[in-house]
């Protein structure tokens, strides 16, 4: 497997960052104290265009390498929408780990599982069999309702509530099933934070849960790049998830730029249109790529590179996300 080839002479060098092989990224032992006047002008933009936006908007940005970070109503809850399937992945993983279940089993498609809205699983018929992992990966590349559904039923919504409690979601939960339209207009729905999911994102890039390296692949074979993914330059890299539903919109995502990587959270509500949210996400996502386009990328080669893992592990071939 080319991975264990390449990455026999890291052996030690893990052993040192991880315990059981679980986290292979270590928090930067340093960070420049202040940010520089680029960051701070950064800050500035992002916090006009977030008033000047017609809607309610939450955004996390945070440099990886240093740990600055910008928070717009970084606590407010908004509907969660498809978001909640990149909590959900990792509960999954995380029952694998602990033999709850294994990833490569197989489970039907039933009837009553199958879910309007995003994804293909819909059209195939009931019956149809694939693996957990197929079904997330279906989860996450194309936000498949059908899929989401299979894969809550296999343990139910009051387990993965306290899963998402364990993993330290404390503003994320999950009250009803995907695409449930009746018991939203009860008033019942899922929620999260930027907040929460800039954390379970940054968990995941520094390898804290057992499968963030098969995680972050899925993210970055993410097929709905119409928010974030089209503010970064072509050559660049990103794992993302993206929620959208009536009055909201979203996607969250790790951006791995010149000079260091970044968290970037952007959940919308309100808005007049999900095409104005979405014109929306990508202006901030694009207002962050050009500060790093303008220093971080002519620095990259003067900085020690701390979270050197996601770039030996997660870029594929092609160096696109």
């Amino acid at each position: 497997m080319p991975f264990r080839r390449a990455a026999l002479w890291l052996v030690p060098v893990l052993t040192i960052l991880a315990v059981g092989g679980a986290a292979f990224v270590a928090e930067p032992k340093a960070r420049d104290p202040q940010p520089d006047a680029r960051w701070l002008e950064l800050n500035r933009k992002v916090r006009e265009q977030s008033e000047r936006f017609p809607g309610v908007s939450g955004i996390v940005i945070k440099d990886l390498r240093r740990g600055w970070t910008i928070e717009h109503n970084p606590s407010r809850l908004f509907p969660s929408a498809s978001l909640v399937k990149l909590p959900l992945m990792v509960a999954l993983y995380e029952a694998d780990l602990r033999g709850e279940i294994s990833l490569d089993q197989s489970f039907p498609i039933l009837r009553h599982l199958r879910a309007r809205g995003s994804g293909t699983l819909k059209f195939q018929r009931p019956g149809t069999r694939l693996t957990i992992h197929e079904f997330i990966s279906r989860m996450i590349t194309e936000s498949d309702n059908t899929a989401t559904n299979v894969l809550t039923n296999l343990f139910g919504l009051d387990y993965y509530n306290s899963q998402f409690l364990s993993m330290g979601l404390s503003r994320t939960n999950f009250s009803r099933t995907i695409m449930d339209l009746r018991q939203r207009d009860r008033g019942i729905e899922n929620y999260t934070t930027p907040r929460d999911m800039a954390r379970l994102l940054e968990w995941i890039y520094r390898g804290r849960f057992s499968g963030s390296r098969e995680m972050m692949d899925i993210l970055k074979a993410q097929k709905i790049n119409d928010r974030l993914a089209r503010g970064i330059p072509g050559d660049w890299t990103i794992g993302h998830k993206t929620g959208l539903m009536r009055d909201s919109c979203h996607d969250v995502g790790i951006v791995f730029a010149p000079g260091s990587d970044y968290v970037i959270c952007a959940l919308t509500t309100d808005a007049r249109s999900s095409r104005r949210a979405k014109k929306f996400i990508t202006s901030l996502s694009k207002l962050t790529a050009e500060y790093y386009l303008s220093g971080p990328a002519r620095e990259a080669a003067a900085l020690p590179r701390r979270a050197f893992w996601p770039r030996l592990f997660h870029r594929d071939a092609t160096g696109q996300g």
